[in-house]
């Protein structure tokens, strides 16, 4: 599997940095339960700020983290 490091800024992608080697520290897992792969992303004083997700294209990693962030802003852990 691959992972695709993104960007985020006002709860949309901004910036593909990139296909990386692995996850970094720092980064909270996140499992997508229909396929498998996981969404990584790190929080910033309460925002989003990167997200990594992991697919074999960039494609559906953007896909995934795009899906990722609007059912996140939806229903964020603990409420609003």
């Amino acid at each position: 599997m691959r992972y695709h490091h993104f960007i985020i800024e006002d709860e949309e992608i901004v910036k593909y940095k990139g296909q990386i080697g692995g996850v970094p520290s720092g980064f909270i897992a996140y499992p997508s339960t229909l396929s498998g792969e996981n969404i990584y992303y790190k929080i910033v004083d309460d925002k989003i700020t990167e997200a990594i997700g992991e697919a074999m294209h960039e494609e559906a990693a953007r896909r995934r983290v795009g899906d990722f962030l609007s059912a996140f802003l939806a229903d964020p852990p603990g409420g609003w």
